[in-house]
């Protein structure tokens, strides 16, 4: 005699919800813990004009990969104070060594639900958000010590002084 099995849908539910989380869960094991990509902190501050920018982002857009291994952005927000912070994998990480492209975004208003046609105001010349426009650069040194800082003293002319590490040990060749 062959035994039977009844399920019933809240059982068959639960079943198919655990398995379909299973990968999840995995995903999340190898998330947790200290990450197998190297990162160096980096901070700065954003200034134009002479006056800190107080709003926006700084993302470091990776210009190649290294060896194969992964590239990743890094990110920070600007504080009112001008200042950002970079993060990779995790809050104030920094960002992988290699070439980057710098886009900084500064936005003060914008297209609303109250005022869908409203124009976008930036705080900062647009070119400096645009990828293909924004003359900024940054190198992470594969030997760097952290923390690296890089300020961005922005323009109005469309060439951007390429951003260095100031405060190490680090030189340019």
């Amino acid at each position: 005699m062959r035994p039977t099995f009844s399920f019933d849908f809240a059982t068959t539910r639960w079943l198919l919800a655990a398995v379909a989380g299973l990968p999840l869960l995995a995903a999340g094991w190898g998330c947790s813990g200290s990450s197998s990509l190297p990162t160096i902190p980096v901070h700065g501050q954003v200034t134009y004009n002479g006056q800190p920018v107080t709003q926006g982002t700084v993302t470091f857009l990776p210009r190649e990969t290294t060896d194969g291994a992964p590239r990743r952005p890094a990110t920070g927000a600007i504080q009112p104070d001008g200042t950002y912070r970079l993060a990779t994998l995790r809050p104030d990480d920094g960002a992988m060594p290699g070439e980057y492209q710098v886009v900084i975004v500064s936005i003060t208003s914008g297209p609303s639900p109250e005022a869908p046609a409203a124009p976008e105001v930036w705080a900062i010349p647009k070119h400096y958000g645009n990828p293909l426009q924004t003359d900024l650069q940054a190198t992470i040194p594969a030997d760097g010590k952290g923390p690296l800082k890089f300020d961005f003293t922005l323009q109005d002319s469309t060439t951007a002084p390429r951003a260095l590490p100031s405060g190490s040990s680090f030189q340019e060749t």
